[in-house]
């Protein structure tokens, strides 16, 4: 657990760092430096399947979380994408992204929207989705990371950054026959 502050202490540095060069590149993510969700201390014990309406499909929890960052509640945004999820067990890690996230939009201005720019899933039970925020003065690339489990989505993971090249990149290798 303790490279996830790391991680996240070292993003809160680079934002710094970025207002002196506009080229250097902030990440905030729960993962750990090799990009791997941290291990929990102990698995939990088998429980009771969740009912249905516990966890949100990825797009209404998605949406939910930028109309919360739109209103400037950075913190309901959170607690939102986080409630009964894994992510939820690692307060530290989401108190340090919610000020994380609270001077990336003091620098890149209020959301006034977003757009899923992106689905891409992996078999039946991962996906990811990647959205830009809209920004006053950038956009923000944000990737969110969801497991069915139990016939639910739950969000396991998430990233933002300001890498808008690289989704050109991206879908320039995409187009590519």
């Amino acid at each position: 657990m303790r490279p996830i502050v790391l991680l996240l202490l070292a993003a809160a540095a680079a934002l710094h760092a970025q207002e002196a060069d506009q080229r250097k590149r902030m990440v905030f993510s729960t993962a750990g430096p090799d990009g791997q969700p941290p291990a929990t201390a102990s698995p939990t014990p088998a429980a009771a399947p969740e009912p249905a309406g516990k966890h949100p499909e990825p797009a209404a929890a998605i949406g939910a979380f930028f109309l919360a960052l739109k209103a400037g509640q950075v913190d309901a945004a959170y607690e939102g994408l986080a409630r009964n999820t894994i992510i939820a067990e690692r307060k530290e890690n989401v108190n340090d992204l919610k000020g994380s996230t609270k001077k990336a939009l003091d620098h890149y201005g209020p959301v006034s929207g977003y757009e899923v720019v992106d689905t891409l899933q992996v078999g039946d039970s991962l996906m990811r989705q990647t959205c830009i925020s809209l920004n006053q003065d950038l956009p923000l690339r944000w990737r969110f990371y969801f497991y069915r489990s139990g016939g639910t989505w739950k969000i396991v993971d998430m990233r933002v950054d300001d890498g808008l090249v690289e989704l050109f990149e991206e879908a320039g290798r995409r187009q590519k026959p």
